[in-house]
């Protein structure tokens, strides 16, 4: 029973499909016809299939870039969350240490009294 394909491979063989008849060559052609239309030998065609074929390396790479980055921007992210909640406690703390709430409180209804004695 032959090996189950991956999504990636199930592309690019439709790909492959579609590029041979796009080319006017029919879909059961070898490897050497292939070369013999690009103009090339067998043996650069197997180079740049072995240099140019695996696209997963370089999706790896820049998933992993794409990782390293957000995580590092999610480190940094966390860290401020953090420093904003000690510096939020902290004022907290100062409002009730200093009465702020109070004072706020009579401010307010003062300004409502003046408002309503004209």
């Amino acid at each position: 029973m032959p090996e189950k394909l991956t999504p990636e491979e199930v592309a690019i063989l439709i790909r492959s499909r579609q590029i041979l008849k796009d080319k006017g060559l029919p879909t059961n052609t070898d490897v050497t016809t292939v070369c013999r239309e690009a103009g090339i030998s067998r043996k650069t065609g197997y180079q740049w299939a072995n240099k140019f074929g695996d696209f997963s390396g370089v999706q790896d790479d820049a998933l992993r870039q794409e990782f390293d980055r957000l995580k590092a921007e999610q480190a940094k992210l966390k860290a401020d969350y953090e420093d904003l909640c000690i510096e939020n406690e902290g004022r907290k703390l100062a409002w009730e240490i200093h009465g702020v709430d109070d004072l706020l409180a009579k401010k307010n209804t003062m300004v409502s009294r003046k408002r309503r004695k004209p």
